[in-house]
């Protein structure tokens, strides 16, 4: 409020310093004139109100250069808050749950023979690294969790003046947008800022540290760097995030072998690169220690054996070199720490590795979790339903493997994303965009005679409710013939070859009618239909009810917003753009209805009018609107037991048991390994080879 006060007075002062200098120039120009002819007075008025209006401008300045300092603050300090709580809730371990982190050391390129044992946080804030980092480490290395536990540390010690360090995931980054149009979109849609403008107007003013995470999941494997978005992304990032005294700092994730290739051709200019390292065998111990010893410190006599195949010094070799990433070290808790319900007794023994050939524990460990980790949450208090593990892991075969087989950008014959494209990585598990999984067993078809499907029963419902209100027009006959070949000469083929793209579900959002242009034009829309109403002759009810019925469908119009695969301040889940969308058509369907049943009230002067649009209307206005909510439903059809009922329910369920995890509007094996080796063994889809 008090930003808001300061803008307006200041605006006040402006206007009075325009109406004095619009008299200092009034009485310049008429001076020569009676009765100002030949009178000192007007030479002095005028320059007095000259110099008025100069200091006016300059208070009215002061004034709101001081508004928009406080607007700005006011800013970054919901902007942090939002941050602060989005945090809060971001998983900061290796499956579910905090305390389950190994402090992972990291080597400075520029050093490369010492390993730094400091924070990762600690280490970015001090003299010895630039204001840009560049993270890299091997598969299962930690790199998400240094990330997370980096942004903690800096939102600890920030302090008035700082940016605002904010973990973004690289792979829904269309290159073809520009860097700050994609942050400001996201930070927006994000719900961490108001709107576009501010989030520029924060990231120009570098209260933003953008934390970019997975460069290495911007493409699928195999793609060469020189055609690579990530490649695109490095060179924005160089050209265009520049400070205005130097490189705007931010941080960027990768894997080491995906940024070794790329920095060939490009790589982040004036940055400081760290690598994580293996895991010790300290750290090896400690981490198994926490869950495999006993109240006294002991090993648990299954672990005893492995644990001692873990203790060496020196070069690690045997099995301490194949579990030396946090990730296996989690695929090994979690594999053999699974109990008997019964009797609660390890089902498996940790010491079976031991005799194990070491290039097959991998594959047995991967082989393992998903079972594990499912039985192991089927027993927790709150896991509500329990699932059967060997189902669990059928259904994730099934996902990964369309995952493999579909990353295609829409739209482009050479596979480079348009600028409005939406961009998904072959990670990511989108709902409104699973149907592709289907789209080779005919569900276009399928799709477009349920598009034609409510048009036909609306009409034979009118017909038999004998609400025909086109029996009264004429040329009734010739009119449906014209629209008969109308439909099928140029709306079955536009609606064919949409079935074949990618809808984007749509929602409703109100704060767009805040906006000064839309208030103008509804007001004029409102008074010229009171206008165009007042001669018609209607009822005072019925002119009511044809006022509303034109004026709330246009307002509601201008509400429609489309959902990309971005999170957005009212949906913050990977089901709620499909719920959303079902609510905007059924809401629109409503709006329609009013509208035509307006239209032929008006045409007839009669109520009924409404119950003829409610009847024509209703379904296929419900039909057209849930466009993406549509072809999931087709899509849970056609794919009938390979998926489960519930998809939404049962991601949300791996979720919270390990396996999956949520990234912005898409679901996310835990780790690629794991999504690779589930791949590995689905069956191909049609049109690819195994």
């Amino acid at each position: 409020m008090r930003t808001i006060r300061g803008a307006y007075r200041g605006s006040m002062w402006g206007v009075l310093a325009l109406l004095f200098l619009a008299g200092a120039a009034g009485l310049f120009v008429f001076r020569d004139t009676a009765p100002l002819r030949d009178s000192p007075l007007a030479d002095i008025l005028a320059t007095a109100l000259g110099a008025s209006a100069v200091g006016l401008a300059l208070y009215q300045t002061g004034i709101t250069v001081r508004a928009e300092r406080s607007d700005t603050a006011r800013h970054l300090t919901d902007f942090k808050n939002q941050v602060d709580r989005r945090l809060m809730a971001a998983p900061r371990g290796y499956f579910p749950g905090s305390d389950n982190v190994i402090p992972v050391g990291f080597k400075d390129s520029a050093d490369p023979g010492t390993t730094v044992s400091d924070p990762l946080g600690d280490y970015f804030t001090s003299a010895r690294c630039e204001d840009r980092l560049v993270v890299l480490g091997g598969p299962g290395s930690g790199k998400t969790v240094a990330a997370t536990q980096l942004m903690a540390h800096l939102m600890d010690v920030w302090k008035d003046g700082d940016p605002v360090p904010v973990r973004i995931p690289l792979s829904t980054w269309n290159t073809e947008l520009t860097l700050v149009d994609w942050l400001s979109g996201y930070l927006k849609e994000s719900g961490l800022v108001r709107s576009k403008a501010v989030a520029r107007r924060l990231l120009e003013d570098r209260h933003v540290l953008p934390i970019l995470d997975g460069l290495d999941e911007m493409d699928p494997p195999g793609v060469p760097p020189s055609k690579t978005r990530a490649l695109k992304a490095l060179r924005r990032l160089n050209r265009e995030y520049d400070g205005r005294t130097g490189r705007a700092p931010l941080v960027v994730v990768c894997r080491r072998d995906r940024y070794n290739a790329l920095k060939s051709k490009e790589r982040l200019e004036h940055a400081t690169v760290v690598t994580l390292q293996r895991l010790s065998s300290d750290q090896q111990l400690a981490f198994l220690g926490r869950s495999c010893r006993d109240e006294t410190g002991q090993w648990l006599p299954e672990w005893r054996r492995l644990a001692e195949a873990l203790t060496w010094t020196g070069t690690p070799r045997g099995l301490a070199r194949v579990l030396d990433t946090p990730w296996r070290m989690a695929l090994l808790t979690t594999a053999y720490t699974e109990r008997d319900e019964d009797d609660y007794r390890p089902l498996r023994q940790p010491d079976a590795l031991l005799a194990m050939p070491l290039d097959a524990v991998p594959d047995h460990l991967l082989g393992l979790y998903t079972h594990a980790a499912a039985s192991t949450y089927n027993r927790q208090p709150g896991a509500g339903r329990r699932r059967d593990p060997a189902k669990v892991e059928e259904w994730l075969t099934t996902l990964a493997g369309h995952l493999r087989d579909d990353h295609r950008p829409d739209g482009s014959d050479d596979g480079a994303p348009r600028a409005r494209d939406e961009v998904v990585s072959d990670t990511d598990l989108v709902l409104h965009r699973l149907w592709r999984m289907e789209r080779d067993s005919g569900m276009r078809y399928t799709e477009l005679a349920l598009l034609i499907l409510p048009f036909v029963l609306s009409i034979t419902l009118a017909e038999w409710l004998g609400v025909t209100p086109w029996e009264s027009l004429p040329y009734a006959q010739l009119l449906a013939v014209v629209g008969l070949l109308f439909v099928l000469q140029a709306v079955l083929p536009v609606a064919l070859e949409s079935t074949g793209r990618q809808p984007v579900p749509r929602h409703l959002d109100w704060r767009l009618l805040g906006q000064p242009k839309l208030i103008g034009l509804n007001v004029m829309y409102v008074i010229g239909w009171v206008l165009f109403l007042t001669d018609r002759g209607l009822s005072p009810s019925l002119f009511a009810l044809v006022l509303v019925g034109n004026v709330l469908s246009f307002v509601t119009s201008q509400a429609v917003w489309s959902t990309g695969d971005h999170p957005q301040a009212t949906l913050t889940d990977p089901r709620d753009p499909l719920r959303a969308e079902l609510r905007y058509a059924f809401f629109w369907a409503a709006v329609t209805s009013l509208w035509v049943g307006s239209l032929i009230a008006q045409w007839t002067e009669s109520v009924l009018g409404f119950a003829y649009g409610a009847v024509l209307t209703v379904l296929p206005a419900f039909t057209v609107a849930a466009r993406a909510w549509r072809r999931y439903v087709l899509f849970k059809y056609a794919a009938g037991r390979r998926l489960p009922a519930g998809l939404g329910g049962f991601l949300d369920w791996c979720v919270e048991a390990g396996i999956m995890r949520v990234e912005g509007f898409a679901y996310q094996f835990r780790h690629r390994e794991l999504q690779e080796w589930l791949a590995a063994r689905a069956r191909p889809a049609p049109g690819h080879s195994g």
